[in-house]
Order: structure tokens, then C-alpha cells, then sequence
């Protein structure tokens, strides 16, 4: 015969067995959560709930055309080609005077390197000796 003492003892046993189950697959669940890509944007919660991930699954970066967007351009508003392009006499002008820039540049270098010191620089001081410091001289 069960007596009430007996019964509760079942229940209780029951009880732990599931809650220690519980406490074993847990981390197991979650575990294998981490293990999915949609972990990463749903987080491990996320993950295992199954929740919708905020990042499209759409392959291709590129979107179809709506209109809805506005705030970017699209191929449709690409502006005509400048017209204010440089002719071939101008580039070539401005050639021209890149060429003599360089010219003068390389006249004033042998100019400056043809200078010729008329003395000798003077020698430079001695080093003086290391400072003799002891504690406690003074």
C-alpha cells in the first residue's frame, strides 16, 4: 500500500528528473544555436525561438528599381559629359611650361651647388666630461 509520504517522494523524483533533463538540454539547444548563421543576427534566443532574421536573404546586392528609394541615384540620371575639357594646344601649353619650370628648378640647383664656402666651418666644441653624481656629495 503507497502511503501520501510516498507519493509526494514520486512526485518529486519526477520533478527533478525532468528539471535535471531540462538543466542538461539547455545548453545543448543552445549550443547548437551558436552553430547557425542566423545566431548571428537573431542572437542565441533568436536562434533557437526560430525568430525572422532582420538581414534579407536576398543574394544579390543589388536592388530592383521601385521608386521607393529616391535618395539614391539610379543609371537613369546620369548627368551629360562635361564640356568644359581642356583642347590639345592647352595641354600641351601646360606641358610646355611644366617643362621649363623643371628647367629652372635644375638651373637654380647647379647654381646653388656651385657656391663655394670661402672658409672652413669651425670645429665644434669638445664634449665635456659625465657629471660626477654620488648621493651625498655636494
Amino acid at each position: 500500500m503507497v502511503t501520501g509520504s510516498q507519493e509526494v517522494g514520486r512526485g518529486n523524483a519526477a520533478v527533478g528528473r525532468v528539471f535535471g533533463t531540462l538543466i542538461f538540454v539547455m545548453p545543448m539547444i543552445f549550443g547548437l544555436s551558436a552553430c547557425s548563421d542566423r545566431a548571428l543576427d537573431t542572437g542565441l534566443l533568436g536562434a533557437v525561438t526560430g525568430q525572422s532574421s532582420p538581414v534579407s536573404d536576398n543574394t544579390s546586392p543589388i536592388r530592383s528599381m521601385t521608386g521607393e528609394r529616391t535618395e539614391y541615384p539610379n543609371l537613369g540620371t546620369v548627368p551629360p559629359r562635361p564640356t568644359d575639357l581642356t583642347t590639345e594646344a592647352q595641354r600641351q601649353e601646360a606641358m610646355d611650361r611644366l617643362a621649363q619650370d623643371r628647367a629652372a628648378s635644375r638651373r637654380t640647383k647647379e647654381q646653388t651647388e656651385a657656391i663655394q664656402v670661402p672658409e672652413p666651418l669651425p670645429t665644434p666644441m669638445a664634449v665635456p666630461p659625465r657629471p660626477d653624481l654620488r648621493p651625498g656629495k655636494g
